[in-house]
């Protein structure tokens, strides 16, 4: 049951971080972008995943993966304010902008398999 109860605040407590960027976007868009880089997605999983009990080389080993894969996620920022500039609407552009960035995972992903070295 506390299980249960942990996991419930984890998910609240991760959607109120994500809620209150979107909030301070209305009135800060630097200061929401500020805090929207900070890694705290991959903070609060590090959290989450040394209280659930995982190893050190887990937590060494996700966070490996994430410097990788940071770099697909550019692909978004850079790709969606190009096809709005270019005239494109906004969902369209975001939709581009996503499937580049998902593409881009891909890629990074077969390439992290094919040079990751054996431990």
């Amino acid at each position: 049951m506390n299980s249960l109860i942990f996991d419930g605040f984890k998910i609240l407590f991760t959607a109120l971080i994500i809620f209150a960027v979107a909030q301070l976007s209305q009135r800060d868009t630097l200061f929401a972008a500020l805090l929207a880089s900070v890694p705290l997605v991959s903070v609060l999983a590090m959290i989450w995943m040394n209280h659930d009990g995982a190893s050190g080389e887990e937590i060494i080993n996700f966070s490996k993966h994430i410097v990788w894969l940071v770099l697909p996620s550019v692909l978004l920022f850079i790709v969606m304010p190009e096809l709005i500039e270019r005239g494109w609407s906004f969902y369209p552009a975001l939709g581009g902008g996503l499937s580049a960035t998902i593409i881009g995972y891909f890629v990074m992903i077969e390439l992290i398999k094919r040079f990751q070295t054996v431990t």
